[in-house]
């Protein structure tokens, strides 16, 4: 029977979310609820200090800049008066990306998937293979395709040892692989341009996480369960197109399932839902694309002599601005292959939550990439002991995740300052955490901690 301590805990931490992703608390009943005309004059001098002026000030100091930004800033519509700011790297690879071929792929792949359902289902997770293989092959160039086959069958090979260890020790050497300068040289002289070289350690990168979750389900397996880790499988799960460029991540286990499930006609209403969420992130991207030619919040990255310089609204905008579109911009990368997916009965995580309702690091990590938490969590964090094992062991437990995060992104100094920072974060909260269940001033105590740490942290991060 679990101690009060850990009940506690787990009644304290419940979450409540909504259609819309926002998480929020248990409401206290002895705390008594304010009045709505006071709600509302509290969000309106909130929209209006806290949004509507610093973004203001972003605008005009991005105007006032816009000729020091020489390299960053590009042609951009001429609707919208032509220049654009191209300083995010991940919004702009996505882009070149997503071009008419690629379209035509999709279409091409959900309609072959459509039929296969229909005229011979028992096929279908066949088909869905072939089609994944080739469609990621016509993007992505053979050389591409050649590169993650060879490191997929290596990972699959790793596997039969049945030893988490090797697993672990397979995985971390082919991400070393793609980081390792002479190794790199190699790769780059192998692959014809800079897009798809980047594209391919991108996509080393996102399937070492795949590669680690099937090989490590299937460690842990019985030895009658064997038949659900065949090659097929494995290829499937590891290559399945929808989900392949940028997610979201899903562990083998829950893919396996989803996908092995039997095939049911969707109903008006569930692709009525897919069409409506398309369409949504569809107006997501229009309104990203709008604002990236009037506020060069990104392009300040790129230009650290002039971010120094900024005022202190300005500034406190651009992080504002970071924070939007950080999450608009995950809300497309990963809203729009999950609602392609679900066109096959895949039911990935949620996209990212309101990034204005998370103000802990914990609820951070645990609601805005859902897919990478899930994979920290089952192979690294509950492993190592988790929160049921002690407070040493979850310490513990949480850096292991920090240092695999900052080894997986590519031991670059500020990713280190900026994993250091999170993980430091975490640390105070889960003390926080526990000292609150001992102390009669606990509760108050974890408030203002949880809501200072979070806004020092994402400063310096």
């Amino acid at each position: 029977m679990p101690s009060r301590r850990y009940k506690k805990i787990s009644e304290s931490e419940a979450d409540i979310q909504d259609a819309s992703g926002v998480v929020s608390r248990k409401e206290d009943p002895s705390i008594a609820r304010l009045p709505r005309l006071e709600i509302l004059v509290y969000t309106v001098v909130a929209v209006i200090c806290f949004i509507c002026y610093p973004m203001y000030n972003v605008y005009k100091e991005s105007q006032a800049s816009a000729f020091r930004f020489y390299g960053v800033l590009a042609d951009g519509y001429n609707l919208f008066g032509g220049l654009k700011d191209e300083g995010d790297f991940e919004w702009n690879f996505w882009r070149e990306l997503v071009t008419v071929q690629a379209g035509v792929i999709v279409l091409v792949y959900i309609a072959v998937g459509r039929l296969a359902e229909t005229f011979c289902p028992e096929w279908r997770n066949t088909l869905l293979l072939v089609l994944s293989l080739s469609s990621v092959t016509l993007l992505a160039t053979w050389r591409c395709m050649l590169v993650l086959l060879l490191n997929a069958a290596f990972m699959y090979f790793a596997s039969y040892s049945k030893r988490a260890l090797v697993v672990w020790v397979a995985a971390l050497l082919q991400l070393y692989s793609i980081t390792n300068s002479f190794l790199i040289f190699y790769l780059n002289n192998f692959i014809e341009n800079s897009f798809d070289y980047h594209l391919t350690i991108f996509c080393v990168a996102l399937c070492n996480l795949r590669f680690l979750s099937f090989c490590l389900d299937y460690c842990s397996s019985k030895s009658e369960d064997t038949t659900k880790f065949s090659h097929k499988d494995f290829l499937l799960y590891v290559f399945y197109f929808p989900l392949f460029f940028f997610g979201p991540l899903m562990m083998y286990k829950d893919f396996h399932h989803q996908i092995e499930k039997k095939s049911e006609k969707l109903s008006s209403s569930q692709i009525g839902q897919v069409v409506k969420d398309l369409a949504r992130y569809m107006l997501y991207i229009i309104f990203i694309e709008i604002v990236l030619h009037f506020l060069f919040f990104a392009a300040y990255h790129q230009r650290a002599n002039i971010l120094t310089g900024l005022p202190l609204w300005a500034l406190a905008g651009n992080a504002l601005c970071h924070l939007i579109f950080f999450q608009l911009k995950y809300q497309v990368m990963f809203g729009i292959p999950n609602a392609i997916a679900m066109l096959d009965r895949v039911d990935t995580f949620k996209p990212p939550v309101c990034i204005f309702s998370i103000y802990t690091f914990a609820d951070m990590w645990r609601y805005f990439d859902r897919g990478l938490h899930s994979i920290l969590l089952n192979y690294i964090y509950i492993p190592i002991g988790g929160s049921r094992c002690g407070t040493f062991r979850q310490l513990i437990g949480s850096l292991l995740c920090f240092i695999f995060v900052f080894y997986w992104h590519g031991l670059e100094e500020h990713i280190f300052y900026w994993a250091l920072f999170n993980w430091v974060g975490v640390v105070i909260e889960t003390i926080v955490n526990q000292v609150s269940y001992l102390s009669f001033i606990g509760t108050v105590w974890k408030n203002i901690f949880s809501t200072g740490l979070c806004l020092i942290g994402s400063a310096l991060s």
